[in-house]
């Protein structure tokens, strides 16, 4: 599981390492994996003292910024975005073009990537007990969560890939020169 967020306090990774917390009680195979700038920061070492407390030193791994996203990402199945605010998150973009089925809050504009539950989970922020049981739907329905995945996936290469919005661009100068 891969959750790709810079340590920011919007991006709310207590919530998903205590959500993982949960998970991890019956799925204890899965690792959560933390990939974005580490601003070394009081929230990064308050992030990292958090996956201490909950003994999950050798579940929760931090990456830091890498180059090698991609990668990381082939090796996942579940992108999890737990954010209390967010604008439209590249993350949700970057986890269905890799295949993996998406447990996201519901803020900001990610209703428009996540818009029904054929295409990944969207869930309130704040709660953790709604993200563990999410995150165990996923785990524990292998079909479901691999439809997601391939719904998800094409729901973003039909609508937010590059050729797209260069059409909607071009679209919208068609309109204000006619």
């Amino acid at each position: 599981m891969i959750c790709l967020a810079n340590l920011r306090p919007q991006k709310d990774h207590f919530n998903l390492i205590r959500a993982f917390k949960k998970v991890s009680v019956t799925h204890d195979l899965w690792t959560l994996h933390l990939v974005g700038k580490n601003f070394k920061d009081t929230y990064s070492r308050e992030v990292k003292s958090l996956i201490n407390e909950l003994k999950l030193e050798e579940k929760v791994y931090i990456y830091g910024s890498r180059p090698d996203v991609n990668n990381i990402l082939s090796q996942c199945k579940i992108g999890v975005l737990s954010s209390k605010s967010e604008g439209l998150p590249l993350a949700l973009l970057e986890y269905g073009l890799a295949n993996l089925a998406v447990i996201s809050t519901n803020v900001g504009d990610c209703k428009k990537v996540i818009s029904d539950d054929t295409l990944g989970l969207l869930i309130e922020p704040n709660n953790s007990d709604i993200l563990a049981q999410a995150i165990n739907k996923f785990i524990e329905d292998d079909s479901y969560r691999q439809v997601c995945a391939v719904q998800l996936n094409q729901h973003i290469l039909t609508n937010f890939s590059q050729q797209k919005y260069i059409e909607r661009v071009l679209d919208i100068y068609k309109e204000m020169m006619a």
